[in-house]
């Protein structure tokens, strides 16, 4: 009697347990597969992308992280190495708000021609914003984002190569992070020759006439770079002033990756024109939103268009 209780008792535990054991064996060999492709995957992970606009790949890795090496090896924008170069040499602390601006003019509540009025119009007198200028100057004459730093509470980047210029702007005390370095026009750091004169300054492409008095060797990094470097990628106002490069630094942007609500852009010296400078904005997400035009300035004025999602070509 206790032998068939017994083998009773089995079969009726191992009916019970039949479609735990057939889980559980399902389980171990979804998993071990599992640990054998992450396995493979791992082994092949020597190399990671970093162009964010092109199909290569870069080593992460670099044995002496210099400017010759970025620049000659054309580490892409978002490479660890590009972003410790500008944290480390080109990301000048802002004056203290303890410390009082010293400018020149300082009856002046608003030096731009314009382009802080329409932005703060556009924007409702926002404070606390953050600003990108580049094309800095010196801080005070015709700065596009002065009146928000004194008014408005706003800090930001303030980009210029030119080394007059920078001089100067470190005298105002100004309360944003100083660059003194330009924007480069390809997607990887660059040394460019840059034609040095106050307000007008810019790279050099071409053979210039200007006299070796007049062309300084400047360090170029993308503006997406001093973005990542800065820890920041959403931008309330973007002013734009490079003397003719303009279009080259917009082609350079991976706008997926940043959030910029207002961009004022310098046409004037543009070859191609400010048609083309539209044409490429509205395809990147933009509204016209109108010209700025002045004896001291040719912009346009971009606004995020936040109604594309919302947006549908309907079919007469």
């Amino acid at each position: 009697m206790m032998t068939f209780i017994s083998f009773r008792g089995i079969r009726i535990f191992v009916a019970r347990r039949k479609s735990f054991i057939l889980l559980s064996i399902g389980l171990f060999f979804f998993f071990f597969l599992i640990h054998e492709n992450t396995s493979g995957k791992s082994s092949n992970t020597k190399t990671t992308k970093y162009n964010l606009l092109e199909e290569t790949k870069q080593s992460q890795h670099v044995k002496e992280c210099t400017l010759e090496y970025a620049n000659t090896h054309r580490l892409q924008q978002d490479h660890p190495c590009v972003l410790d170069l500008i944290r480390k040499r080109y990301l000048k602390k802002p004056w203290g708000p303890e410390i009082p601006l010293d400018l020149h003019n300082p009856q002046t509540a608003d030096p731009s021609a314009g382009q802080a009025k329409a932005v703060m119009r556009i924007l409702r007198n926002q404070k606390n914003g953050f600003f990108v200028e580049c094309g800095a100057s010196d801080g005070e004459f015709l700065s596009n984002t002065l009146y928000m730093e004194r008014y408005k509470n706003w800090t930001g980047l303030l980009i210029e190569p030119d080394r007059g210029s920078y001089d100067s702007l470190l005298t105002r005390k100004r309360k944003a992070t100083h660059v003194p370095a330009c924007l480069s026009l390809e997607t990887f750091p660059t040394e460019v020759s840059f034609k040095s004169v106050f307000q007008v300054g810019s790279i050099q492409e071409k053979s210039s006439w200007f006299g070796n008095d007049q062309l300084i060797t400047v360090q170029c990094f993308p503006f997406y770079s001093f973005l990542l470097a800065y820890g920041r990628t959403s931008v309330d106002f973007f002013s734009l002033d490079i003397e003719g490069h303009e279009l080259k630094v917009l082609k350079t942007i991976p706008w997926h990756k940043v959030d910029i609500k207002t961009i004022v852009v310098e046409w004037e010296h543009v070859d191609e024109g400010e048609e083309a400078i539209v044409k490429f904005m509205e395809e990147s997400g933009f509204v016209n939103f109108g010209k700025i035009a002045t004896p001291y300035a040719r912009d346009i004025v971009f606004v995020k268009d936040f109604l594309s999602d919302l947006r549908y070509d309907y079919d007469d």
